[in-house]
């Protein structure tokens, strides 16, 4: 469920509260039509009373009279018409109700409405107060309704010596006495909605609070993934150094069985007489253009190849003029080839080993 459809959602939920609220405001507006209409016939019971010496006005009185009972049906029927009302609300409610528990299951997604949801909960609370105090003054005026029926009922019993008007008049306050009854089925049917109401705003709050804790355990889950995926890529890491441990490792090993002669000039040869431009010296150990260990310096070369590259590039660079180049000249010669010889020898015990 997205934040829009939530939105409406919860737009929904407050309209049927609203709605709900004005069902109960109207009930309340019929039941005072209903006490003003009381007190009118109770004026008019007073008024027959001070009329029975008076009967030119008798006919006037029982005109009002049935006024006054003309009245009382139709503040009835607004009653039960507001009382429909309020059970269409109560259903949409419900049906509201069933929605949002379908919704259930979205409600993680909407975490930035939560704080929203929570404030037109508690103005929902607010309006369930504020009609719980409306209730309490229905039953209050309904309390004062029944007083004054009692009154309107011993005022008959001192009337039951009156004439036949007086008879009529009793049988115009017992229907009120009806119609009162019924209206306080009413207002009690309306408890009943009120109550039903305040119930399914109980379970939103229950659902409400379920869903933050499914909020929290989903958190708490993401924090053990986090860190498991984090020991992983540790090891993951360590793996990482070890491997390139063993590879540095058996590296240095092949650089120290790869051997390298070394000209007069610097230069350095590999074992197929190649001349490796870039190549240096260090100690014994020959690195790359790259700096990187790739062999280990001879004292003497170690194949034919390196031998051969060796004595000619080494007669190069010797000088060939007058005695003494002569002299060096058969001096180098003579340690050539010595050094072939010595490599000569080297390469038969490396091949025999």
């Amino acid at each position: 469920m997205n934040n829009s459809d939530a939105g409406k959602a919860q737009q929904a939920l407050d309209d049927a509260n609203k709605q709900v609220s004005d069902d109960q405001q109207a009930v309340q507006t019929a039941q005072d039509n209903l006490n003003q209409t009381q007190n009118d016939l109770n004026k008019l019971n007073q008024q027959l009373a001070e009329l029975q010496q008076a009967p030119e006005l008798l006919v006037q009185t029982k005109q009002q009279l049935a006024d006054a009972q003309s009245n009382l049906q139709t503040a009835n029927d607004n009653l039960v018409a507001k009382k429909n009302e309020l059970n269409r609300a109560t259903a949409d409610l419900a049906d509201l109700k069933t929605q949002l528990a379908t919704n259930q299951e979205n409600l993680t997604k909407a975490l930035a409405n939560l704080a929203q949801a929570k404030s037109g909960l508690d103005q929902a609370n607010k309006d369930l107060a504020s009609s719980k105090e409306k209730l309490v003054s229905k039953q209050t005026s309904l309390a004062s309704a029944k007083s004054a029926l009692a009154e309107a009922q011993a005022k008959l019993i001192e009337l039951q010596q009156a004439p036949q008007t007086l008879a009529k008049a009793k049988e115009t306050l017992d229907q009120a006495n009806k119609n009162l009854e019924i209206a306080k089925e009413n207002v009690e049917k309306a408890q009943q909605a009120y109550d039903e109401a305040k119930s399914n705003n109980d379970v939103a709050q229950k659902d409400l609070e379920d869903a933050k804790n499914s909020l929290a355990q989903v958190q708490e889950k993401q924090s053990q993934a986090q860190s498991a995926y984090d020991k992983a890529m540790k090891a993951y890491n360590d793996y990482l150094k070890a491997q390139q441990a063993v590879k540095d490792a058996e590296e240095k090993a092949k650089a120290e069985h790869t051997y390298f002669a070394q000209i007069v000039n610097g230069k350095v040869v590999d074992a197929q007489g190649h001349i490796k431009v870039g190549y240096s010296v260090k100690g014994n150990q020959v690195f790359d253009a790259q700096g990187k260990l790739v062999g280990t310096l001879a004292q003497t070369p170690t194949t034919r190849g390196m031998a051969n590259t060796v004595k000619q590039e080494n007669t190069k660079v010797l000088p060939q003029t007058g005695d003494k180049q002569n002299n060096n000249t058969t001096v180098g010669a003579i340690l050539v080839g010595l050094g072939s010889l010595l490599g000569l020898g080297a390469l038969g015990k490396h091949k025999e080993d």
